[in-house]
């Protein structure tokens, strides 16, 4: 590597490093027990496609327990560093129940991005093991459950752009899902690695706040990031624990606990650190709890509904639903709307990537416009108007 690039490159590790850290002023890095590593060892085994064998819930106790202990707030976990990656654990309580859960999280009638709007732009499964590419209802289930349930497959996501450096990002994971009880509590758990590195990292913008889930997608390979626009960037390698596990058999209360292992970058370097991937974890969390706490969130029922009228939507009636989309961003922003990056476009200037998205990123935009009226975070016109085309 020349001697120019290396110095670009540590001046992208710091810039993007020098942002996370000032986000994360005032916490306190803690490492997890030695004593969980054998419980997340088994875990991610059990995600290879290769594994064979059943669960055994005995193999991840001193996990469940400490995930179902309480923990102090000023602080910031560290997974395993001997395993060479960056690394995080976080907490929170769900104030439902796992059924809840089931229901509209991991659930084949709607799309995977339902509740993560703020992490993940596209997700399907592109193979389950046993059952072609589709999930079953887990939600019918739970309330009979006598063995645990495991089912493993391949997934496609395409996540959001991300905060500090703008990129998002196509890849597939391997996953497993296991349901399952253990003390007389359920659980959920959704295990993931990452199969092969990603596409080249992409410019992409977050419209607004974060918090209005309205995000901008160029198409073109890059950083965001003063002077680093032409940075080819990956991610190498992703690993994901997540636990739902019932706190209260009797009331809606879950504790959820997420492990994460990253190392993305360009040229082979990495260039992720702890502090991202804790807000990360923190920005899946706002939106999550946003949705799944929502005190008037519709019946499921109402939300595969409308994602099976949008999925049968003509390819012209999508671009009708993207124009109707704009307009009301426009509307939100103004036309003349420009992200607060240095030398980032005017984003309603050139609609071209607008219309050139794939069928299943239109029908995504669409879904979760649905979901913003649904929480009252759209105006009421915009959205009638745009599913009168679903009708």
């Amino acid at each position: 590597m020349q001697t120019g690039c290396r110095c670009l490159l540590i001046i992208f590790v710091a810039l993007i490093t020098a942002g996370a850290a000032a986000a994360n002023d005032g916490l306190t890095e803690t490492k997890i027990p030695d004593s969980l590593l054998p419980d997340l060892v088994y875990l991610l085994n059990l995600v290879d496609p290769h594994h064979q064998g059943s669960f055994d819930p005995e193999k991840v106790k001193n996990l469940l327990d400490y995930i179902g202990k309480p923990k102090g707030t000023d602080a910031f976990h560290l997974v395993a560093p001997q395993f060479g990656v960056p690394s995080g654990y976080h907490e929170f309580n769900l104030l439902q129940t796992l059924e809840h859960i089931l229901k509209y999280t991991f659930n084949p009638a709607v799309p995977g991005y339902l509740t993560t709007p703020s992490s993940i732009r596209l997700s399907h499964w592109k193979q389950v093991q046993g059952s072609g590419d589709q999930l079953p209802v887990l939600s019918d289930v739970i309330d009979t459950l006598n063995e645990p349930i495991i089912l493993k497959g391949l997934e496609f996501i395409e996540n959001t752009p991300d905060v500090v450096s703008g990129a998002y990002y196509s890849y597939h994971l391997y996953r497993a899902l296991v349901v399952f009880k253990f003390k007389n509590r359920k659980v959920i758990l959704s295990i993931s690695k990452q199969r092969d590195r990603s596409d080249v990292g992409k410019k992409g913008y977050v419209v607004g706040s974060d918090d209005n889930w309205d995000y901008f997608y160029s198409g073109k390979p890059g950083l965001t990031v003063a002077g680093l626009g032409w940075v080819r960037s990956y991610m190498y390698d992703s690993s994901g624990i997540n636990v739902y596990y019932e706190i209260d058999p009797y009331a809606p209360l879950l504790r959820c606990g997420t492990f994460k292992w990253l190392r993305a970058g360009w040229s082979k370097i990495n260039a992720v650190k702890n502090h991202h991937i804790h807000e990360g974890m923190k920005r899946f969390e706002k939106s999550f709890k946003e949705i799944l706490e929502y005190p008037a969130l519709p019946d499921i029922s109402v939300f595969s509904d409308a994602y099976s009228k949008i999925k049968a939507l003509s390819e012209n009636d999508l671009k009708a639903g993207i124009k109707i989309y704009l307009d009301n961003l426009e509307n939100r922003y103004g036309r003349d709307y420009r992200p607060p990056r240095t030398w980032s476009p005017m984003i309603f200037k050139d609609k071209s990537p607008w219309f050139q998205m794939s069928t299943e990123a239109m029908q995504s935009v669409l879904m979760m416009e649905y979901l913003k009226y649904a929480l009252g975070k759209t105006d009421a016109q915009g959205v009638v108007a745009l599913f009168n085309l679903t009708k």
